[in-house]
């Protein structure tokens, strides 16, 4: 969830009694000091050595057993391999102990790798004494997170089968409808490289800030920074804006994609995702992090072929077939196409239609204000019965915030 503007610390904490305990793995004599400085400030926590990298699991587990949060904070300056080898080895052999990454490195590539071994939280050196002690509180607030059964959300991606499907509009109004009538906490990520349309069909000025820049923030990301970059509909709608000049942001790693998607899940209960067409780096980086896909499609057989080898490309590399989702935008009995030659095509069954309703569109576009869901009339009910089952499939997991992802290696990921 969004944590208030009050900065975390563990003084502030209902449970600031608790004993934290901190071991360093290779870290400079410096940096151990600074360490030690800045912990004395904060109650509760102690540094209580610094080992070498052969230390096993067992003996860090020993030297922690008399703490109730328990920290190791690996330095990965000396040898990122053997620093991610560490971590990978503390993770595997160690329940219940939180891993950092130290640094003097703020690369996005170094903190994803470091992510992807088990850390849980990355400090940069010359440590700082206010992101130490934010550090330490995400232990707490993860720990009740993770007791009280919150779930991590879930993020939705929507791809068009080709150009002009309708993927924006078909994304702000199902996270309005999340929003509106189900009250869910929801993002909407415009994607989309240069001067996407989200913010303009709902009615609101760009943001200074696009997505891309907080992609490229990686080092910095947490609650606070988030806030700042979102924007905030009348409705409680949170948008992640997309870059506001004609030329498209520098390219973003497709880890840092990854790895800021997955953050902004356990922000909200909904990440809805507006990609542009085709399967770019970065659409593929946030069907990557998806627990399902919505493919849109029109009434057409360039749309319907191109839905087709979509999915066949992806299965192939291991995506799940069914999380992935058919819409069908336009729908209409009068269309040319049948619906049941359309399904035949596809073979598969439609999941979702969205009835014709193009001028009530694009006159909700012109406004700038979305459509009402607080009325009867067929493009309501559609999104409410779209919502109704993302909210079904939410209802079924459970509510342990680790997602299976079989598929992490589509498209050429790095593995762990």
């Amino acid at each position: 969830m969004i944590m208030t503007n009050e900065k975390l610390s563990l003084e502030r904490s209902p449970h600031s009694k608790l004993r934290v305990g901190l071991l360093c793995i290779n870290m400079d004599p410096v940096s151990r000091a600074t360490l030690e400085s800045q912990t004395m400030q904060t109650p509760g926590a102690y540094v209580v050595d610094n080992l070498d990298s052969h230390v096993a699991a067992r003996e860090v587990m020993r030297m922690l057993e008399p703490y109730q949060h328990r920290i190791c904070i690996v330095d990965f300056d000396h040898d990122v391999d053997e620093g991610c080898r560490i971590a990978q080895r503390l993770r595997d052999g160690c329940d219940g102990l939180t891993i950092f990454a130290a640094s003097s490195d703020s690369a996005a590539e170094q903190i994803i790798t470091a992510m992807r071994s088990g850390c849980s939280e990355y400090l940069l050196k010359p440590f700082q004494l206010d992101r130490v002690s934010n550090a330490l509180a995400h232990v707490e607030v993860r720990r009740h997170t993770k007791s009280e059964g919150i779930a991590r959300g879930q993020v939705i991606t929507l791809m068009g089968a080709k150009g002009g499907t309708g993927v924006t509009s078909l994304a702000l109004h199902l996270a309005l409808n999340l929003v509106q009538r189900h009250q869910q906490r929801c993002l909407l990520v415009d994607l989309h490289p240069a001067l996407g349309d989200a913010s303009l069909y709902l009615g609101m000025q760009r943001h200074q800030y696009s997505f891309y820049e907080l992609v490229h923030n990686t080092d910095r990301l947490d609650a606070d920074l988030l806030r700042g970059f979102v924007l905030e509909h009348s409705s409680g709608l949170h948008v992640l804006d997309s870059p506001q000049t004609i030329e498209s942001f520098s390219h973003a790693s497709e880890d840092a994609v990854e790895h800021t998607l997955a953050f902004v899940a356990d922000n909200y209960q909904f990440v809805i995702v507006d990609c542009p067409p085709g399967l770019t780096d970065e659409v593929c980086a946030a069907i990557r992090q998806s627990d399902q896909l919505a493919i849109i499609i029109t009434p057409e057989l360039s749309a319907i072929r191109n839905a087709v080898q979509s999915i066949e490309y992806l299965t192939g590399l291991h995506y799940p077939e069914d999380s992935i989702d058919i819409v069908l935008n336009r729908y209409s009995k009068q269309s040319v196409l049948r619906e049941d030659e359309m399904e035949a095509a596809l073979h598969r069954k439609i999941d979702v239609k969205i009835p014709n309703a193009y001028s009530q569109i694009v006159n909700a576009i012109n406004e700038g204000t979305p459509i009402e869901f607080d009325h009867r009339s067929d493009l309501p009910a559609a999104f409410d019965y779209w919502a109704g089952l993302l909210l079904r499939d939410e209802a079924s997991t459970a509510p342990t915030g680790n997602r299976s992802r079989g598929w992490l290696s589509i498209f050429g990921s790095r593995g762990d």
